[in-house]
């Protein structure tokens, strides 16, 4: 059985001055100098992907925004691991999530000889991370931005983001496998959502539609939802994302589109990147550099966006169509 390991992508620790990147650059020369032959599933930092032997990612390196690592693994395992078996294999990711496991997963199972194949379930998976859903249908209240049968939303809110652990490879298979999840995930998903809930209606978690586009400003992995509540393209401010438990906080701004044809990101991206490197992403999806200081103010962000919003949504919105303008502002 191949190993699969979680690559912090953070740079320092804030509390002990330790230097991550140095310490995970380290380890995987190490695993190299070894002879093992390290295969990154979404290794979205360059300079950690340039120490894989091969680095499978389709939607952040490649761009490809309708197609999940797994999906990927799944229907190319032969031409993308054939080289592998036999092999002393790592497989390595800094983004554990439901899609990396899966991802593992099926490419452990192809490497020990068994039959992959891109099931329903797999394809479940795919249209979760990749947001392949119903199109966007105009707003909703903040209650019917989350199914509370949605067994994949479940299993992912499960999922220990900064480490790999038995338990969660253990839950993927299963869904895998049979599509079912344990009702005490599922229990565990509809507390956090209604919590989630809570917040939007108190105002912890900020929002507001300017443009027709929304504005959410949270910690919480759940911008994109209720975002999505409200507009087509959304803006999400983390102002204290961490790389880890133990990363310095930084300012993270990730624009989203519900599907393409909404707002131009590409060129969005190219423009903040003359400000400042390291944007990149999907046609769907565009995030500011992995670790450090989004410094581009809300307001430049806010000028920028509505400037390259499709011309027919741009004229839907400024047609007074309900989505133009609403809620309680984030500020700078």
């Amino acid at each position: 059985m191949s190993e699969f390991m979680y690559i912090n992508p953070a740079m320092k620790n804030p509390k002990t001055g330790e230097n991550v990147r140095e310490t995970e650059v380290k380890k995987l020369q190490t695993m190299t100098g070894a002879g093992k032959k390290i295969v990154g599933l979404e290794m979205t930092v360059p300079e950690l992907a340039a120490l894989c032997d091969k680095n499978i990612d389709p939607q952040h390196t490649y761009g490809n925004a309708a197609e999940c690592c797994a999906k990927t693994v799944a229907q190319n395992a032969e031409n993308l691991l054939a080289e592998y078996k036999g092999q002393d294999v790592v497989f390595v990711t800094n983004r554990v999530d439901v899609d990396s496991i899966a991802s593992f997963v099926l490419a452990d199972r192809f490497l020990q000889g068994q039959s992959v194949e891109y099931n329903e379930n797999v394809a479940k998976i795919n249209e979760h991370d990749a947001f392949q859903g119903a199109k966007w249908n105009g707003p909703k209240p903040i209650e019917q931005a989350f199914d509370p049968d949605n067994k994949t939303a479940a299993l992912a809110s499960s999922i220990r983001v900064f480490m790999v652990t038995p338990k969660n490879i253990e839950d993927v298979e299963q869904f895998i496998d049979t599509g079912n999840v344990d009702e005490t995930t599922m229990n565990n998903y509809r507390i956090v959502q209604n919590g989630i809930i809570e917040r939007v209606k108190s105002g912890e978690i900020k929002t507001e539609v300017v443009g027709g586009v929304a504005y959410v400003e949270t910690t919480l992995s759940c911008a994109t939802n209720v975002g999505y509540s409200m507009a087509p393209v959304v803006v999400a401010v983390n102002p204290a994302m961490k790389l880890g438990p133990q990363g310095e906080p930084f300012r993270k701004v990730s624009i989203c589109q519900h599907e393409v044809g909404y707002a131009d990101l590409n060129a969005v991206a190219d423009r903040f990147n003359q400000i400042e490197s390291g944007w990149g992403g999907s046609p769907t999806f565009k995030g500011s550099k992995q670790g450090e200081n989004c410094n581009i103010s809300l307001s430049d962000i806010k000028k920028t966006v509505f400037a390259h919003l499709a011309p027919e949504y741009k004229a839907k919105v400024t047609s007074n169509t309900g989505i133009a303008g609403s809620g309680k502002g984030l500020g700078e």
